[in-house]
């Protein structure tokens, strides 16, 4: 099983209580060093 994101934002202060509620999120996986998906070649690729 593959891990992607289905959300992307530009720092970890942006996820609140609020977005986390109103988008039904459990649980987060945080990926700050780009070890869980290759940066260059995933990414853009969701986005």
């Amino acid at each position: 099983m593959l891990i992607y994101p289905d959300e992307y934002l530009e720092n970890v202060k942006e996820i609140t209580i609020d977005f986390l509620e109103k988008n039904n999120i459990k649980a987060l996986i945080l990926d700050i060093d780009n070890t869980l998906i290759d940066f260059d070649r995933n990414l853009l690729r969701w986005c």
